[in-house]
This record gives structure tokens, sequence and C-alpha cells, in this order.
């Protein structure tokens, strides 16, 4: 098999590349506008790879909205398993990762 071609589930090691690329972009672009690790910001980048599904074709959308909705779960997925409720994103933080 080529390489990147190999697949784990639906996804080739070359798409989970993109994935975690677009993941690492997206968090760093999206924190200054969203926050990051809280509930409210993980339910907006939820919308927002939602969005970006219906608007980008193909697998160039598939990789962003995968990308996107993977850190949202995180961000939802951060403050209930730490309990914090400066994870709940309703003011006192600055957005900064809970962890």
């Amino acid at each position: 098999m080529v390489k990147g071609k190999k697949k784990i589930g639906k996804l080739t090691i070359g798409d989970a590349f993109g994935v975690a690329l677009a993941k690492t972009f997206g968090e760093k672009l999206l924190s200054p506008l969203v926050g990051n690790g809280t509930l409210i910001s993980g339910a907006l980048k939820i919308g927002i790879a939602m969005f970006t599904k219906q608007i980008v074709d193909g697998k160039i959308g598939d990789i962003l909205g995968t990308a996107l909705v993977v850190d949202g779960t995180e961000d939802i997925v951060t403050p209930l398993i730490t309990g914090g409720l400066g994870g709940l994103g309703l003011g006192g933080g600055n957005g900064a990762e809970v962890i």
C-alpha cells in the first residue's frame, strides 16, 4: 500500500494528519474569537463544523468538519471531566485550556 492510504476506520493516515493539522490551526484561529476548553466554545465549534460541512464539499470539507467537531467535543468533555466551573465559559476566565 502507498503511504498515507492505510485506513483506520474510514480515514486514511493522511486524512488523520490533515485533521490534526486543521484542528491545530483552527484552534489557534478560533480561540481568540470563541475561547477554548469551555462548554460554550465547544458548542460554537460544533456549530461552525456543521456549517463548514454544508459549504465545503468533498474530502476537504470532511477533514475541516472532522477537525472542528473533534475540537468542539473536546472543549465540552474537558470541563465535564475536570468539574471546573471556569470550564463553563460563563465569565471570569480567559478562555484558556481547563486541563
